[in-house]
C-alpha cells in the first residue's frame, strides 16, 4: 500500500466532490477505478456516506448549468460569425468591383474623376460623363480602357487587381488627351502588383480604320540615344483593348530583351484605311491639347490587413472568453 499512498491521498481529497457527483467524467472514472482496487479508500468512502448524507446536485441546478454552457457556446459561435463577417466586409470595401458591365463602369466612375475640391486644371473632373471603351483580363489583373466626354477627349486605362473574393480593386490608372474623333491610343502601362510594364493599344470607334502604325522608341544597352522602331497592327474590331507583353513586342521588333535599357513612347503615327493609306488627318481633332499626361495610384493595402488582423484577434479573444471553463 505504500506505493499507492499518494494516489490514496489524492482520491480522498476528491471524495467529497465525487460523492456529490461534481467531478468531471474523466476524474469520476479514475476515482471509481481506484476505489475498486483499494480497500482502505473504500472504507473511507463508506464512512463518508454514513456520516454525511449526500444528495446529487439538484436537477434544477444542473439544468441551469447546461443552459449557461449552451448560451456560452451560442455566443461563441455568433462572435466567430460576426468577426468573419466584419473581415469579409472590410475586404469587400477594397476588392469591391465585379468584372461585369456595371462593375467596370462603377470602377471607372469612382476612381478616375479628380475630387471636387481638386485644383488640377487637366484630367477628368468630378461629374464628367465617362464610358468604358473595352476591357481585358491578364493573370489576375483587369484592364479597363475608358473615355471621358470633356474638352480634351481624355482616354486612359484603369488597372485593377483581383482579390480572393473574385472582385477587383483599382491599383493605378493613366490618362491622356485623345486627339482623334476615332482612332487608336498607344500606352506603356505599369502593372503595380507585378512590378512590370506592358504595352497597350486602345481602339475607339475604328469602324473605317483597318490598321494602325505604332512607333516604339527604345534605348538599347551601349547606345546613347533612343532608336525608332515601327510596327503596323491590323485593326479587326471598332473598339478594343490589346495588352501586349513587353517581351512579346521586343521579339516582334527583333530586339533581345536583355539589350533593352529603356522605353520612350509608344506613339501612334498613322491610322490606315483598307488599302493601307494614311487617313490620320481625317480623324484628327485639332481642338484637343496634347501637352499633358496624368495618372494616379492606390496606396498599399497595409491598413486593410491591419484592420482585418485586429478584428481577427478580438474575435479569437471573445470566443475563448465564452468557451472558458470555470
Amino acid at each position: 500500500m505504500e506505493a499507492h499512498k499518494l494516489d490514496c491521498c489524492v482520491v480522498r481529497d476528491l471524495l467529497p466532490a465525487y460523492l456529490e457527483e461534481l467531478t468531471e467524467p474523466e476524474t469520476t472514472a479514475q476515482v471509481t477505478a481506484h476505489l475498486e482496487g483499494c480497500q482502505d479508500c473504500r472504507r473511507v468512502e463508506a464512512d463518508m456516506r454514513a456520516q454525511v448524507p449526500v444528495e446529487p446536485a439538484p436537477r434544477r441546478a444542473l439544468r441551469f448549468l447546461r443552459r449557461v454552457r449552451r448560451t456560452r457556446l451560442i455566443a461563441a459561435v455568433l462572435t466567430a460569425l460576426a468577426a468573419l463577417w466584419c473581415m469579409w466586409w472590410l475586404y469587400d470595401t477594397e476588392y469591391h468591383y465585379p468584372n461585369t458591365e456595371a462593375g467596370r463602369l462603377a470602377a471607372v466612375e469612382d476612381y478616375i474623376p479628380s475630387p471636387a475640391d481638386s485644383r488640377l486644371q487637366k484630367g477628368v473632373k468630378a461629374g464628367t460623363p465617362l464610358r468604358v471603351v473595352a476591357w481585358a483580363e491578364r493573370e489576375g489583373q483587369l484592364f479597363i480602357a475608358f473615355a471621358a466626354d470633356n474638352a480634351d477627349n481624355v482616354h486612359g486605362i484603369l488597372c485593377l487587381d483581383r482579390g480572393w473574393n473574385g472582385k477587383y480593386q483599382p491599383v493605378n490608372s493613366s490618362e491622356d488627351p485623345f486627339p482623334y474623333t476615332a482612332g487608336v491610343m498607344a500606352s506603356h502601362v505599369w502593372v503595380k502588383d507585378t512590378d512590370e510594364w506592358v504595352f497597350a493599344l486602345v481602339g475607339d470607334n475604328c469602324r473605317e480604320i483597318y490598321g494602325v502604325e505604332v512607333t516604339y522608341w527604345l534605348a538599347l544597352e551601349g547606345s546613347d540615344q533612343a532608336l525608332k522602331y515601327e510596327k503596323v497592327y491590323p485593326v479587326t474590331e471598332p473598339n478594343f483593348l490589346w495588352i501586349l507583353e513587353e517581351d512579346e513586342v521586343l521579339e516582334s521588333l527583333g530586339v533581345p530583351p536583355e539589350e533593352l535599357a529603356g522605353v520612350y513612347g509608344p506613339e501612334v503615327t498613322a491610322l490606315l484605311d483598307q488599302d493601307g493609306a494614311d487617313v490620320t488627318e481625317q480623324y484628327r481633332d485639332d481642338s484637343v491639347s496634347q501637352s499633358w499626361s496624368g495618372g494616379k495610384g492606390t496606396a498599399e493595402r497595409f491598413l486593410l490587413y491591419w484592420f482585418m488582423g485586429i478584428v481577427a484577434v478580438v474575435g479569437v479573444v471573445m470566443v475563448r472568453y465564452f468557451l472558458r471553463q470555470d
